[in-house]
């Protein structure tokens, strides 16, 4: 009987466990000025991740495209990864990631920031910020990443940005 009730409460522990193995290997950063003289200092862009509270598909993200090996290896490579709260007032869970600077906020979550490393605006021609919305596929997100390493160099190239 003890053997039983050992396994029951084994299996709802995990259930209810959230599944960290998407932060292996990445170095998440949880101060977005820290993340910014982070990403000078080693000539990357940042990836900002906005999450909230309520958001349905943040732990989906997390799981199904933050945990695999090409998001991982494309992070390391081009950018620094900043994780933070969207969320306002008595919704903010900030003991468990920094708040987001409520310039950047948005309405919803998940959002995905992607900018150089003093802000720079990589739509538009460097006028407007390169953000996505909602869930993607890694696919996708790769090509995501992709195109705004691109931007950033084409405007650097261009001598729009440093």
């Amino acid at each position: 009987m003890k053997r039983i009730i050992f396994s029951f409460l084994v299996l709802i522990s995990s259930l209810f466990a959230e599944d960290f193995s998407w932060q292996e290997g990445l170095d998440w950063q949880s101060d977005f000025d820290e993340t910014k003289q982070l990403a000078k200092y080693h000539d990357k862009l940042i990836f900002m991740f906005l999450e909230s509270r309520t958001c349905f598909y943040c732990p989906k993200l997390k799981k199904e495209v933050f945990s695999k090996k090409e998001f991982k290896d494309k992070i390391k490579k081009h950018f620094i990864p900043v994780i933070l709260d969207n969320s306002l007032d008595a919704d903010s869970d900030v003991a468990n990631t920094g708040q987001c600077p409520p310039r950047l906020t948005v309405s919803m979550t998940p959002a995905i920031y992607f900018m150089g490393a003093e802000e720079e605006k990589l739509a538009r021609r460097g006028k407007k910020h390169m953000i996505i919305y909602g869930m993607w596929q890694l696919d996708q997100m790769l090509e995501w990443m992709d195109d705004a390493v691109k931007k950033h160099n084409k405007l650097k190239e261009k001598g729009m940005i440093k």
